[in-house]
């Protein structure tokens, strides 16, 4: 199927991908996710010093208190219970 870009709307575009078999989504997301920086105008692959350092301190508070980590098992749901409903709950 081809698209004119300059008139699709996101919702014909989201459609579109929808009925994608499920080999042509993968595909998209591969594509995508190889492309996303440029895509987004994002041309950094690095994490500043501030990020490395939330992350290193996010591990070490993890292995610290494993107590305090979550299952990702239900995370969804989780973060959609949490969701105010103005934000599209």
């Amino acid at each position: 199927m081809a698209l004119n870009l300059e008139v699709v709307s996101l919702e014909q575009l989201e459609t579109a991908i929808l009925g994608l078999t499920l080999e042509e989504r993968q595909r998209l997301l591969v594509w995508f996710e190889e492309n996303r920086r440029e895509l987004l105008g994002d041309d950094s692959d690095e994490l500043s010093q501030e990020q490395e350092a939330e992350v290193v301190r996010r591990r070490d508070l993890a292995l610290a208190h494993p107590e305090l980590l979550e299952p990702w098992d239900g995370t969804i749901e989780r973060v959609r219970e949490r969701t105010p409903a103005w934000l599209g709950r």
